[in-house]
C-alpha cells in the first residue's frame, strides 16, 4: 500500500508539471482524474462499509477450555458492485480458529458470499469475546484502507477443562483412607449393618447377607470420615485479562483435576476457597461431581479474596486435620502458607503445595518429610506436571 501511494504521488506531481509547462485538454484531463481519484476510492470504501455484511455463529456459547467447538462465518455482498479486498481479523488473545488467519484476503462478486466452516478453541476459563473482531477493507488501487469494529461480536462463557490424571506419583492412595493421630483416632470399624432404603447396593455384603438371611451392608467408619482437602486461592492478581485469565484457569483446572481423580476412587473431596467468607464445595462421588464442577467453574476470583485469609480461615476448620491428605493450590508461597503446612504436618496430614505462576523461581520440591512442593506454569499440561 505504501508503494502504491508513492507511485500515485509521483504521477500526480508529473500531471501537475504537465499542466504547468504544456497545458492542453489531455494534461488537464489527467490532472483532474488523478486529483479526484482518491475521493472516488474513499467513497467506494464507505459504500462497501455500508452494504457489506458479516454473519458468524458458534455451535455452543457455553464452552470448555481447550476443546474444539464448531464455528462458521459468512461474508456477504448483497449489492451490485464487487468488493475487491476484505480481510477479517479475529480475537486471538484467548482463542484460536483452525485454518484461518488475518492475512487471508477475500473478494466478493456482486450478490455472492463466502462461507467458512471451521472450529474454535478457547484457551482459558472465563467470559470474553471470540470470533471476528474487526474487518479491513481496501480499495481497488490499494491506496486507502478502512478498518471497522464488528458490532455483533460473539461472547462466550468458558468453563475449565476436566483433566483426567492417571496417577499422582507422590501420593500413596492408602494414606487417604486410613489414619490414626491424636486429633483423629480411628474408631473400630462396624463391619455390617442392616440394609436401609437408599443405601448404595455396591456396599451390600452378600456373604454376610446369605449367612444371616437378610440384606447387610458394609459400614466402614474410618473410610467414611476420611477424604481429601483442597485449599484453593481465589485472589484476582490483576485487572488485565491477559494477566489473570491464564492463572485462574490453571488453578481451577488443577483443583477440578484433583477432585475428579479422587472421586473416581470413591474418595470424598472437600474444597475450600474464599468468597467473602470461607466457602466449602464437596463432592462425594462421581454422581455428585457434575454439581461440584459447575460450582467450581462459576467461582469468582476477587481482588479482596486474600490467600492468607483463606488459609487462616481453613485452619479454623477442624475437619481439615481429620483427613489424611491436603492440597494447597496457591499463586505464591507466603508465611501463611508455610504455617498452614506446619500445622497440617503436626497432625500427620500429607501435604502437596502447588504454586501456580510463571515465575522462574526454583521450588524445593521436598521441604521435609510428608510435604511435596511443585510449581506449575499457567500453560503447562497437567498430565506432564510432576504431581
Amino acid at each position: 500500500m505504501k508503494r502504491n501511494r508513492i507511485i500515485y504521488a509521483i504521477l500526480w506531481i508529473l500531471s501537475l508539471i504537465g499542466i504547468s509547462f504544456f497545458g492542453g485538454t489531455v494534461s488537464y484531463g489527467i490532472f483532474y482524474a488523478l486529483t479526484f481519484l482518491p475521493v472516488i476510492l474513499f467513497l467506494y470504501l464507505i459504500f462497501v462499509w455500508i452494504f457489506f455484511h458479516i454473519y458468524q455463529q458458534i455451535g455452543n456459547k457455553r464452552l470448555i477450555a481447550g476443546r474444539m467447538e464448531p464455528f462458521y462465518f459468512t461474508l456477504m455482498n448483497e449489492y451490485h458492485f464487487g468488493f475487491c479486498s476484505i480481510r477479517v481479523h479475529f480475537f486471538s488473545s484467548f482463542s484460536d480458529i483452525s485454518g484461518l488467519d488475518d492475512d487471508t484476503e477475500y473478494e466478493l462478486l456482486p450478490g455472492t458470499g463466502i462461507k467458512k466452516n471451521t472450529q474454535l478453541v478457547c484457551k482459558y476459563r472465563g467470559e470474553y469475546e471470540v470470533g471476528i473482531k474487526n474487518v479491513e477493507i481496501t480499495d481497488f488501487l490499494r491506496l486507502f484502507k478502512l478498518r471497522y469494529h464488528n458490532k455483533e461480536t460473539q461472547r462466550v462463557y468458558v468453563r475449565p477443562d476436566i483433566v483426567d490424571l492417571s496417577e499422582i506419583k507422590s501420593l500413596d492412595l492408602s494414606q487417604t483412607l486410613f489414619k490414626n493421630s491424636f486429633v483423629n483416632p480411628i474408631e473400630p470399624d462396624i463391619l455390617v449393618r442392616k440394609y436401609e432404603a437408599g443405601d448404595d447396593i455396591r456396599m451390600i455384603n452378600w456373604k454376610a447377607s446369605a449367612r444371616s438371611g437378610e440384606l447387610l451392608v458394609r459400614k466402614m467408619t474410618a473410610q467414611e470420615r476420611e477424604g481429601v482437602s483442597i485449599l484453593l486461592g481465589s485472589k484476582r492478581i490483576s485487572e488485565e485479562m491477559a494477566d489473570y485469565l491464564p492463572l485462574e484457569n490453571k488453578m481451577l483446572e488443577l483443583a477440578i483435576a484433583l477432585a475428579y481423580f479422587f472421586v473416581r476412587k470413591n474418595i470424598t473431596v472437600h474444597t475450600y476457597y474464599l468468597d467473602g467468607e470461607l466457602q466449602e464445595a464437596n463432592t462425594e462421588g462421581i454422581d455428585s461431581f457434575e454439581g461440584y464442577y459447575e460450582r467450581m467453574s462459576a467461582l469468582a476470583f476477587k481482588t479482596d479474596s486474600d490467600e492468607e485469609k483463606m488459609l487462616v480461615s481453613a485452619c479454623g476448620q477442624k475437619d481439615i486435620f481429620t483427613r489424611r491428605s491436603a492440597f494447597l493450590i496457591l499463586h505464591e508461597w507466603t508465611a501463611a502458607a508455610a504455617e498452614t503446612v506446619k500445622m497440617l504436618r503436626e497432625n500427620n496430614v500429607f501435604v502437596m503445595v502447588c504454586i501456580v505462576n510463571d515465575d522462574n523461581i526454583e521450588i524445593n520440591e521436598d521441604t521435609n518429610n510428608g510435604v511435596k512442593m511443585i510449581r506449575i506454569g499457567t500453560e503447562e499440561d497437567l498430565k506432564e506436571a510432576d504431581l
